[in-house]
């Protein structure tokens, strides 16, 4: 490393922005993964089926 790099700011350094980016990214991609779920949840079914209710009721 010559006297050069050592006297740049760290934010001046590239690698410094490459180790930011790859944990940044997987924020971002975990926020939007999230957001893909809500917008595409399934259906909540409140009607249950025939096997449901007879088990509830004891039949077997």
């Amino acid at each position: 490393m010559s006297q050069e790099d050592k006297d740049k700011p760290w934010y001046k350094h590239p690698w410094v922005w490459v180790m930011i980016a790859l944990p940044a990214s997987a924020v971002v991609a975990g926020i939007y993964t999230v957001y893909l779920a809500n917008q595409n949840a399934p259906v909540v079914i409140a009607k249950q089926n025939k096997f449901q209710m007879d088990k509830e009721d004891g039949d077997q």
